[in-house]
């Protein structure tokens, strides 16, 4: 069930008058039942709106690649540490994705979104070693000194397109 795995914030949804956001205190003792599916429901059919018709909005994910989280966009380049088993010009699709949003919508995964919903496909541009660094180490009791040139290899990827499909209950 995908209302499990998902939490949903709309902003289009909190700005109109929902039984949710109330803008004054309420003095009365009693509780009020607020009817969670039907506003779920809400908010499900306003972010598959907001997809199906903005289809050149421009989305952004975050995505969880070699140990590390990227909020990335269509064109942008992430810099990869260490040597990736991959070749320069081949077409990956980064499948854990954290989190997809655009102007009025985001989408967060508990812990990941399901890779139908939201693709980011991305193209190895680069492959490369980085400058050396020097680390120098000495040891003055016993004048002892340390040169250690240092360059790790690394991978240049461009995002290609982030999509979202309609989101589904």
């Amino acid at each position: 069930m995908l209302s499990r795995r998902l939490l949903i914030v709309s902003q289009s949804l909190l700005r109109r008058s929902s039984p949710l956001v109330t803008s004054s205190v309420s003095t009365s003792s009693e509780a009020q039942v607020i009817d969670t599916d039907r506003i779920q429901k809400e908010v499900f059919k306003s972010i598959s709106e907001e997809v199906a018709e903005n289809q050149r909005q421009r989305l952004f994910a975050v995505v969880y690649v070699n140990g590390r989280q990227w909020k990335v966009s269509d064109g942008d380049l992430i810099n990869l540490e260490g040597n990736l088993p991959l070749n320069v010009g081949d077409e990956i699709k980064l499948e854990k994705v954290l989190m997809v949003g655009g102007a009025n919508f985001s989408l967060f995964g508990r812990p990941l979104l399901d890779s139908n919903t939201v693709s980011v496909d991305a193209v190895v541009v680069e492959k490369k070693t980085t400058n050396p660094e020097l680390k120098y180490v000495h040891l003055n009791h016993h004048q002892t000194k340390f040169l250690n040139w240092k360059s790790d290899e690394a991978t240049v990827l461009r995002i290609k397109s982030v999509t979202a499909k309609a989101v589904q209950q």
